[in-house]
């Protein structure tokens, strides 16, 4: 018989009518899959990305499987007809259904991830690769601990999980599971180029803003230079002995000087300044 539930409570109340030792409170604490077997019952909990309901618990006991988790198994009857006849068939066919479903469920935030990395890699912004970065090597745990589940339900000859039952359906879960996992790994990569992309952005960035000091900082001092002109007569004509004794007879020569001296000094900052051929963006 299979027991579907929705409810945590009413799923922990159906559980311990059984009298088992199985501690579902510890098991609902934990983020990572969880496998226990013993003679009196199987327990399986997986966690997933599911809004609603991110737990997966399936406990095999006295021939009959209770399941707690969002999933829809739907013609689950239909599809493993000859499977549900079997001596613990129904069993094998949940646990299998689960599975997949739980894989399906990782392959479709990986999709997600993968989606922000692309968007990133067009404008990399070092919060969101970080946050991404974290999510993915999330994922790419529990890519690794779904697999191991994988791998030890058959290895262990676990009989509630008969896969001399289901070999097609085994199989293909199973490599479904590993080319998931080598995507997630590969992604894992990216990562690093996506920091590398942001500092090169970073470094572009600093270089214009230097660039722009720069143009900043040469305008100053050519106004500065040509500012002091107008100090410079002041302070000519503002010394009686020099004025009186060498510059009275001929204010006009000194002030003509000092005027094509301040052109020049302007013409050659100018062109000093093209010549840097600093551009401001």
């Amino acid at each position: 018989m299979i027991k579907f539930f929705t409810d945590i409570e009413d799923f922990k109340k159906e559980i311990r009518t059984l009298n088992l030792d199985a501690n579902l409170e510890t098991v609902t604490n934990i983020d990572f899959t969880f496998f226990e077997h013993n003679e009196y019952y199987t327990l399986i909990y997986v966690p997933d990305y599911d809004i609603f309901n991110p737990e997966n618990i399936l406990l095999v006991a006295k021939k009959n499987v209770y399941v707690y988790s969002n999933k829809k198994f739907n013609n689950y009857e239909k599809n493993f007809k000859e499977v549900l006849k079997k001596p613990l068939g129904e069993s094998t066919a949940i646990i299998l259904l689960l599975l997949k479903n739980i894989l399906k469920n990782y392959s479709q935030e990986f999709e997600k991830v993968r989606q922000e990395l692309n968007s990133l890699d067009v404008d990399p912004i070092l919060e969101k690769v970080e946050e991404s970065g974290r999510a993915l090597r999330r994922l790419t745990d529990r890519f690794e601990e779904l697999l191991q589940l994988i791998i030890v339900l058959k290895e262990r000859d676990i009989k509630e999980f008969n896969t001399s039952y289901i070999n097609f359906d085994y199989d293909m879960l199973n490599a479904e599971a590993r080319y998931w996992l080598e995507r997630c790994r590969s992604h894992v990569y990216r990562i690093s180029s996506l920091r590398t992309k942001y500092e090169m952005k970073s470094n572009r960035e600093l270089s214009a803003t230097i660039t722009r000091l720069t143009v900043i900082m040469t305008f100053l001092s050519i106004v500065s230079i040509i500012v002091s002109v107008p100090g410079t007569i002041g302070a000519v004509f503002g010394i009686p002995a020099l004025s009186d004794e060498y510059f009275k007879p001929h204010t006009r020569t000194l002030v003509l000087t000092l005027i094509v001296a301040t052109l020049l000094t302007v013409i050659l900052g100018y062109i000093y300044w093209k010549s840097l051929k600093l551009v401001h963006k």
